[in-house]
């Protein structure tokens, strides 16, 4: 009974912790400006819907938008109807479904293994680079992730533990919430997983099942009758022509074939670069857990590792397979890489298995991390400032003295051969550089580069502040989140001599400014300095500079010399 209340007690302070640390990861940064990988596009899309009272037949600027189905967009419309509109409303149902995920992601480690597992998983969820900057955005990844990984859950609960057969129908119907919300990949790579599983172990016992039969008749059901109710015109474009040529194409890309991607700019084995730094600190540890599972022998003895290690090399094989490779596209892998370092810190701490530690080269990754760490430290504050422009002292004293005091306990416990003091020093680091990415790195960012703030300081500066906001000959520099402030929450945009020759475009600018008087427009830097500047006509004056990444935006006043 000791035993029993004492591990109640664990459990418990698992729970509050993962709780606070999730909070703080997904839900600190809500109210900031929309700020990339199409945030602005998908609010767009959500705000045409809402305001047109068309929920079926989505739009983006006035076409038909036939790239994303509209589940998506109609949790986003409930969050605004309850929230208001604005960012934190169109983020929430993303943070919270990444909540989600690791609650999920904890219950497949203890289905698994044990609460140990699950907790370190939940912990790799939520502290992962990957999850920190997409996880509260308000993109589709993060919902697709949850329904992907509680899929998974209610496969393994099913068939891993006795009398939860009904866990068949849970994982089912989360598939078919998942393929409504962006594609059939999300129901195919968790089903095949399991299904090889049952050929590896050459077991029939699911297929006998009524639970599973009846999951999958209420999967047709549930994603027939949505495909039903979108129509034709949905069907032909989006299941039809845009799956297909996404399986063979690179988006955008007429010309280009999938095998022309694959030796590209992202080849074929781009996810096998990036992961190191998407999963970081994590994935200094995945190669120790590997070489631990596999040393298992999974595929002849043990079905829960060798479903665990198909779940890691399956999604990361069929993701370099697609052509389209972004970083958030990794977000479903996640969860997978996170229960396997889990089952690591199962082996470690509930098995006592050190020996299999020793032989995983604990001295050369734990040192790695740690000098990877002091390099941050130093080197991460002169790498923001030059791709972001943020302050060289965005992280206080007092944190970086943290890390450093952290990197010394980790050292320390390396050569006092303290294993299991070393591992909690890696959850404990990881959390302090979750600390960092949230509090200093994200504000930082909005406070210097936002296209909120870009749209709040040119209406300061308009003659009437409901003036369009305009730009100078092209959309090249914009953002689809520029776009959406401008056009949406601003409410009027335009673009002055768009799509023309430099001269011909400094023409209808010359012209515009002869008519209004005056103009206050953004451009470019180099756009300033080769075309606008130099003209014999125009009197200019430079009004206020956005720094991004790779370019100077101008706001810049413009009137005739006299």
């Amino acid at each position: 009974m000791r035993f029993l209340k004492q591990d109640c007690r664990t459990e418990w302070a698992h729970w509050l912790m993962l709780g606070a640390l999730s909070i703080l990861a997904f839900f600190y940064n809500l109210p900031s400006s929309l700020f990339g990988v199409t945030e602005g596009l998908y609010a767009a899309v959500t705000e045409t819907m809402v305001r047109t009272g068309e929920y079926v037949h989505l739009s983006l600027h006035g076409q038909s938008y036939f790239n994303k189905p509209p589940l998506f967009f109609w949790f986003q419309a409930l969050s605004t109807k309850i929230f208001g509109w604005g960012e934190t409303a169109l983020r929430f149902p993303s943070a919270l479904l990444s909540f989600g995920t690791v609650v999920v992601t904890y219950w497949v480690g203890r289905t698994l293994y044990s609460a140990t597992a699950g907790f370190w998983a939940a912990l790799v969820v939520i502290t992962s680079y990957v999850t920190l900057w997409f996880g509260q955005m308000a993109i589709i990844d993060p919902v697709l992730t949850f329904f992907m990984t509680l899929g998974i859950l209610g496969l393994v609960r099913a068939y891993f533990q006795e009398g939860t057969s009904w866990w068949y129908v849970v994982g089912f119907v989360a598939l078919a919430f998942g393929a409504m919300v962006k594609n059939l990949h999300a129901f195919a790579m968790p089903v095949i997983l399991f299904l090889v599983l049952l050929w590896i172990c050459r077991d029939r016992t699911p297929l006998k099942s009524s639970a599973f039969w009846v999951g999958l008749m209420v999967f047709v059901g549930l994603l027939g009758s949505y495909y039903a109710y979108l129509g034709q015109e949905f069907i032909q474009h989006y299941v039809l022509k845009e799956n297909v040529q996404r399986m063979t194409k690179l988006a955008g890309d007429t010309q280009g074939s999938a095998f022309d991607a694959y030796f590209g700019k992202r080849p074929i084995m781009w996810y096998g670069f990036v992961v190191w730094f998407d999963f970081f600190p994590w994935s200094l540890l995945l190669p120790s857990g590997l070489l631990v599972l596999w040393t298992q022998r999974p595929l002849q003895r043990y079905p829960r590792e060798a479903f665990l290690l198909m779940w890691v090399l399956g999604y990361f094989l069929a993701f370099s397979l697609f052509p389209e490779k972004h970083e958030r596209y990794l977000m479903p892998m996640v969860p997978g890489v996170a229960v396997l370092i889990g089952y690591f810190y199962h082996r470690v701490f509930e098995t006592r298995d050190l020996e299999v530690w020793k032989s995983a080269m604990y001295k050369p990754t734990l040192g790695l991390l740690s000098l990877l760490c002091l390099v941050l430290v130093f080197l991460a504050p002169f790498l923001l400032h030059k791709k972001w422009n943020l302050p060289t002292d965005v992280f206080p004293w007092w944190y970086q003295l943290t890390i450093l005091a952290g990197i010394g306990v980790l050292l320390y416990s390396m050569a006092r051969k303290r294993v299991t003091v070393a591992l909690r020093m890696v959850g404990v680091l990881s959390v302090a550089l979750m600390v960092g990415v949230v509090v200093f790195v994200v504000p930082g960012i909005h406070a210097v580069a936002s296209p909120k703030l870009i749209m709040t300081e040119v209406q300061s500066y308009l003659h009437n502040p409901n003036d369009p906001i305009r730009t100078f000959q092209h959309w090249n520099w914009r953002s689809d989140e520029d776009l959406y402030y401008w056009q949406h929450v601003h409410n009027g945009a335009g673009v002055i001599g768009g799509e023309r020759s430099d001269q011909h475009a400094l023409e209808v600018l010359e012209h515009q400014v002869e008519q209004s008087g005056s103009l206050i427009i953004l451009m470019t830097e180099r756009q300033y300095g080769e075309i606008v500047n130099p003209s014999p006509k125009l009197s200019t004056t430079v009004l206020r500079k956005f720094l991004r990444p790779k370019k100077t935006i101008l706001l810049v006043s413009i009137a005739l010399k006299a």
